[in-house]
Formats: C-alpha cells, sequence, structure tokens
C-alpha cells in the first residue's frame, strides 16, 4: 500500500525506512507502554497448557494450533513470529529472584518476552526484568475483573505488558482492537490460566473459547490503576554508559536480533540538545546503530541501513529524514557511519545548494545532522552531497560525492 507524501516544503523526498526498520516502529507504537498511547496490532496468538507441561500454540483468528516451541528455550524458526510470550520457564534462576526480591520456591514459571521476563508466583505475584528496568506488581492493588467477574486483569508491567487471569477452563482467547482502522487481532498469549500482552488499545476486547462456549467482553483500560500505581518501573542500569543501555534496552522491548550482547556496545557521536538528541552506538566490532532521544528518553533505535556508501577512510552506514522534528522547521537528514579514527580528525558535509556543516566525531564513529533551514526542495536525500574529510592536523583527507 503506497504512503502519504509526508514530505515538507523545503526538505527532499523523504527516503522509506527499511522493512526491518519500518516493522520495529510497528511493534513499538502497537504496544501499550505505561506512558505511550496504545494502538493495534495484527495477529492473534494463544499460548495453552496441557497436561502438565506448558506448550505453545499459534492461533491466526480460527485458534487452529501449530508446532509449539520449546517449553524452556526461546521459540526459534518463522512459523510464530507475532507469538508474545516465546518462552516458559518452570521456577526462575536465583539471581532472577532475588533481583525481584522473591524466593526460589515462590515462582511458579518465567515467561520470555521480547526484551524482558516476567516472573509468575504461586499466590499471582509479578516481576518484570528488562535490560535497565525492575518492575514489581503493588500487592495493595487487587485484579480488576470483567466479563461478569469470570475474568480479571491481573497486573500492567513497567513496559505494558498485560497480564490476565482467563475463565476457568479456557482453551483459546483472541483480542480484538478497538482501534477504528480495523487492524484486526492482536497478538496474545494463554499459559495456564493467563492471558498476556505486550499490545493494548483503547475499546480492546477480549474472545475465550470456553467449555459452555464463547464469552465476550470489553476491557477498560481507562478503569485499570495507573502505572506508577500498580507498577512503577525502577532502573537498575547495567555496567557502562547508561545512555547505550536505554536505548539498548528499547532495541530489545522491540525485538531487535541485531544487538548481541548489550554489554560489548559504546557510545558514539552525537548530535542534538536535550531533550532532543541523537546518539551513534557502536559494538566495538564495526557494527552501529542509531538511538534518538525524546524527552530524554530513548524513542527510536535502528541498526545500520543498507549497503555503506564509502570513501577511504570513511563509511556512511545510517541515512534517514524526517519532515518534522520537535519544534517548527525542524526537520532534518541525518547521516552517521564509521571513520579510520587515525586518520580522520574531522568531517564536513556540503549540500548540492553549497551548505557546509561539520560532522561530530566520537571514537570512530561521526553523525551529521543537515537541518531544514540548510535544504531545498530539489535536494535529493544524499544525491550530490560532499563529504570532505580532514586529518587531525585540519588537512584535506579525500573528498568524496554521494549518489
Amino acid at each position: 500500500m503506497s504512503q502519504p507524501n509526508m514530505t515538507a516544503p523545503g526538505l527532499p523526498p523523504r527516503r522509506p525506512l527499511p522493512p526491518d526498520v519500518r516493522e520495529r516502529m510497528r511493534r513499538r507504537v502497537l504496544s501499550g507502554g505505561a506512558v505511550r498511547s496504545p494502538l493495534a496490532a495484527a495477529a492473534a496468538v494463544a499460548v495453552l497448557a496441557a497436561g502438565g507441561a506448558i506448550i505453545a500454540q499459534s492461533t491466526g483468528g480460527d485458534m487452529t494450533a501449530v508446532s509449539p516451541p520449546s517449553t524452556t528455550s526461546p521459540a526459534t524458526g518463522s512459523h510464530l513470529p507475532d507469538t508474545p510470550v516465546t518462552s516458559v520457564s518452570p521456577g526462575a534462576t536465583t539471581t532472577d529472584a532475588a533481583r525481584c526480591g522473591l524466593g526460589d520456591a515462590d515462582v511458579r514459571f518465567t515467561l520470555g518476552l521480547a526484551g524482558r521476563r516476567i516472573l509468575v508466583t504461586r499466590d499471582d505475584r509479578f516481576c518484570e526484568l528488562t535490560h535497565t528496568t525492575i518492575s514489581n506488581n503493588n500487592p495493595e492493588v487487587g485484579p480488576v475483573p470483567f466479563a461478569g467477574g469470570v475474568a480479571a486483569v491481573l497486573w500492567r508491567s513497567g513496559s505494558g505488558v498485560l497480564i490476565g487471569r482467563a475463565p476457568a477452563g479456557t482453551s483459546g482467547v483472541r483480542l480484538e482492537s478497538g482501534d477504528p482502522t480495523g487492524t484486526g487481532p492482536m497478538p496474545v498469549s494463554l499459559v495456564d490460566e493467563l492471558f498476556v500482552t505486550p499490545y493494548t488499545t483503547a475499546g480492546m476486547s477480549a474472545d475465550f473459547t470456553t467449555p459452555s462456549g464463547p464469552v465476550t467482553a470489553g476491557i477498560d483500560l481507562v478503569a485499570l490503576p495507573r502505572a506508577q500505581v500498580w507498577a512503577a518501573a525502577r532502573e537498575e542500569l547495567p555496567p557502562g554508559d547508561p545512555d547505550v543501555a536505554r536505548c539498548l534496552d528499547r532495541a530489545l522491548l522491540d525485538s531487535a536480533r541485531w544487538v548481541g550482547d548489550p554489554l560489548k556496545w559504546r557510545p558514539g557521536a552525537t548530535s542534538g540538545q536535550a531533550p532532543h538528541t541523537r546518539l551513534v552506538i557502536h559494538d566495538q566490532a564495526g557494527k552501529i546503530a542509531y538511538c534518538e532521544f525524546l524527552q530524554d528518553r530513548p524513542f527510536l533505535v535502528a541498526e545500520e541501513s543498507g549497503p555503506p556508501q564509502r570513501g577511504e577512510s570513511f563509511e556512511v552506514r545510517y541515512v534517514t529524514s524526517n519532515a518534522t522534528g520537535p519544534g517548527a522547521g525542524d526537520g532534518y537528514v541525518l547521516l552517521a557511519g564509521t571513520v579510520d579514527a587515525a586518520r580522520v580528525g574531522g568531517m564536513e558535509i556540503t549540500t548540492p545548494q553549497g551548505r557546509t556543516v561539520a560532522a561530530t566525531l566520537r571514537d570512530g564513529t561521526f553523525l551529521a545532522q543537515v537541518d531544514q533551514q540548510d535544504l531545498s526542495a530539489r535536494d535529493a536525500l544524499l544525491d550530490g552531497f560532499r563529504v570532505r574529510v580532514l586529518d587531525h592536523g585540519n588537512q584535506p583527507v579525500e573528498t568524496v560525492t554521494l549518489d
């Protein structure tokens, strides 16, 4: 489906995002975070309990099961791409239980979701662990019943995961979006008697398959306790740079597969000023990613895009354009990449109109932002942009025209 033209006057045409970046942004927008307006997602998935073992089944609206993933390790392959719960493990590790303030024997099982683990106790206590946060349910806040009292919402985690109790004997669940755009069913998992989803939207409803017939009811998100009351998340930062950790936490919650070991990433070049800043991060093995902050929190994290454009001393590895920003006239084109730190002491980007901006350099990475006032409507993205590289004595190394 074609997208509307979002290019404002004075900016080059917007460059389409790569499919994987669009998918991460879709998941991010559709997820029901504690401080984000939830929208809708586009599939339905269920995890069922059979016999004494917890297994997973996928349902795409018709509740037809497919091959289950392992019960103790994350699902692999592509047959369950939208399953919110990717693993279910009995109990919890001693470390996870201790971080949550729980005893090993208290935990029934641990749910694995994108970028987080949720510990479920035998008495309906919950704890969520992400790369940078921990959130526990408030024992003074009880369940919120719905469907005439046969079902209840038990908790909404710090990252926005909704956990509820399904009616007795439920064998399948489907969440319908209340989004007027009609995006269809939303991903949901069923583990024993619990339904779990990181996706929520105003006006959503749940359809349960029970022994006595279907049970359908709306879930009033407005009536749920506020995040600060139910599950205020607290930061527990890992070693290393805190902004890098927060960026990778956002990426992991958005199902990014490129992160690898998050402790290997380091901060690189930056641009902008708080509360809207941009940061290049790198993993010391040549891989980079781009992180954008809004109100001092990571808003967008994207891996390097497409084949790089390069010179002898640099590589442009991430390019994006945005017709809007936090204020009037804040549109921009942004270039990020790597440089030969031993040779490069400076870098200048010149537009086809002859306007020049200096890139910021740090630890073998660069970041350059060409603002709206430095562009014209005739400037295509990168086409004709010129990169001038200087050495540490401010002498020219090379000049390359991009295409």
